[in-house]
């Protein structure tokens, strides 16, 4: 028993994760798990996010909903530091795709949005 209270209080620890920091904007670093790519197009800009985390019990409904309010908060942010407005994006234009590494225990995200300059 003695041996096996250390391993317990170890194991707990390590599946133990700190919050993102949310108080910088995305554009900052403000979460490192996400990396953004962001291209111009002529009549505004595409966002293409690649975005992980550790998921000690897999939850791919909770990453698809953090991955679309990333990439829409990123394309509000993209705007908002070229001084243009977009057209509202709905939830539905993001496009999104999940996947797992069962070995490292990393779920990934990627999305995609366009945003259009309201003219």
């Amino acid at each position: 028993m003695k041996n096996i209270m250390p391993a317990l209080c170890l194991a707990i620890l390590s599946a133990c994760t700190t919050p993102a920091d949310v108080s910088k904007p995305l554009t900052a670093g403000g979460d490192k798990n996400a990396k953004f790519d962001i291209k111009q197009t002529a009549g505004g800009f595409t966002v293409d996010l690649r975005y992980s985390r550790y998921q000690f019990i897999p939850e791919a409904g909770a990453l698809l909903t953090a991955c679309r309010s990333i990439v829409i908060a990123r394309v509000e942010e993209e705007a908002k530091v070229r001084g243009r407005a977009i057209k509202p994006i709905d939830e539905q234009a993001v496009r999104v795709s999940v996947g797992r590494n069962i070995l490292s225990g990393r779920t990934a995200c990627r999305a995609f949005v366009e945003a259009v300059w309201n003219s």
